[in-house]
């Protein structure tokens, strides 16, 4: 995908057929998942008890190394899912694009940041250990979000974003229907973060190269969906109450929109005006490259192979069961999301052996009891299991299929050092 052969003009077509005002379903797709995944026949035909979603891209390439992407459509609704961290790729898109916008000297990534603490759930953090200056930067916390999902990082990287910008940006970009309304910390009430903190970025002499005051959220933000309620208990001050949880002050994004996010991220230097994003390649190089590591590849932060395997979020190819992944010549870069019995996987999947590309997003919801809130959930025994097959499939599925083309993918290659063995 080197630029200099990849500069082209990106065609995103949808083929499929509408089936009703709120379903979306590709009749190709749903051949080749019931032919292909019998042993999930009961979540194929119910997918809305499931809360099944999936989009898979296709990618052809011309011979300029021109991208048409094809999207396929099982079961996409505008049923309520909880998006759980898949929610810290935009938070991270939007620090790097504030970081840029405010075009201060010496206000970068990796610029040291540091935040106060005035109120309630604000956090005073002044050292961060695990990076290779000591300091907290946007850059580390980013890394964080990426390699182990690190809720902690993206509070105080949302705390930078606020409110305010990620929503106004969001909507500038195209992303009218997203909701970040949490920190993603449990201990803090939903409306901690309509307020976020002093926050102070310092240049290698410890001098202040720009202050951000603290902020409060003005806009009046109405959830996009009127039903966020699922399950049959939930919980309230300890107890089990009969009746939905209620998710409207939740963060909320569509697996769609973060779907349109990864394309635009991965094709952004070929995008046309309108769907293009104001980041420049280094960090969009950054980006994908932070979401393809497995967590032992990172030196600054370090992670413990044992807790942070390399399937830790690598919930395609690898069903988050493999230790240590052998060989590399597949790389998954995605962001993945767990929580309340959901499971979503958003990726950009790539095989340099072969050559092969493609995208693919899916959600599950998997709770037999509808105890929202239990932390019993069929991950493991159900969810698990089928997005790894459903992504096999589907890399099954590419590996047969014919490419006119074959795709330049010389620019990832580089970027995760991949050689080809013989």
């Amino acid at each position: 995908m080197k630029s200099s052969c990849f500069r082209s003009f990106c065609f995103f077509v949808f083929i499929g057929v509408q089936i009703g005002s709120y379903s979306q379903t590709s009749s190709f797709l749903d051949s080749l998942l019931k032919t292909e995944l019998p042993k999930y026949k009961s979540i194929l035909n119910d997918p809305t008890k499931y809360k099944l979603q999936i989009i898979y891209t296709q990618i052809n390439r011309s011979q300029n190394n021109e991208a048409e992407l094809i999207d396929h459509r099982f079961h996409l609704t505008k049923d309520y899912v909880y998006p759980a961290s898949i929610v810290k790729l935009p938070i991270a898109l939007l620090a790097l694009l504030k970081i840029n916008e405010l075009n201060k000297t010496g206000l970068s990534r990796s610029t040291t940041m540091l935040t106060d603490s005035l109120f309630n759930c604000h956090k005073k953090i002044d050292i961060d250990t695990s990076s290779a200056t000591g300091f907290p930067s946007i850059e580390n916390y980013i890394k964080r979000m990426f390699l182990v999902s690190d809720n902690d990082a993206f509070a105080r990287t949302y705390e930078f974003v606020g409110v305010d910008y990620a929503h106004q940006r969001l909507k500038a970009l195209g992303f009218k229907d997203i909701r970040l309304l949490n920190r993603l910390d449990a201990n803090c009430a939903m409306d901690s973060a309509k307020t976020a903190p002093p926050i102070y970025f310092l240049d290698a002499k410890k001098d202040t190269v720009y202050q951000q005051p603290l902020s409060r959220c003005s806009e009046k933000l109405v959830h996009p969906n009127s039903n966020s309620k699922f399950g049959k208990y939930h919980r309230e001050q300890g107890k089990w109450v009969a009746g939905s949880k209620d998710f409207s002050q939740h963060n909320y994004l569509q697996i769609s929109d973060a779907h349109e996010l990864m394309k635009r991220l991965v094709f952004n230097d070929v995008n046309t005006s309108a769907d293009k994003l104001p980041l420049d390649n280094n960090s969009r190089l950054f980006m994908i490259k932070e979401l393809g590591l497995y967590p032992r590849e990172s030196n600054f932060p370090r992670y413990d192979a044992k807790r942070y395997y390399d399937s830790f979020k690598k919930y395609f190819i690898h069903g988050s069961v493999v230790s240590k992944i052998e060989q590399d010549s597949v790389r998954v870069i995605n962001i993945v999301g767990r929580a309340f019995g959901f499971l979503i996987d958003c990726a950009y999947i790539v095989d340099f052996k072969n050559n092969l590309e493609f995208f693919l997003t899916a959600s599950i919801y998997v709770d037999e009891s509808g105890r929202v809130g239990s932390g019993k959930y069929e991950y493991d025994q159900l969810g698990l299991p089928f997005l790894k097959d459903l992504s096999l499939c589907l890399y099954k599925y590419e590996r047969q299929r014919k490419r006119t083309v074959v795709p330049d993918l010389t620019e990832l290659k580089d970027l995760f050092e991949y050689k080809l063995h013989n």
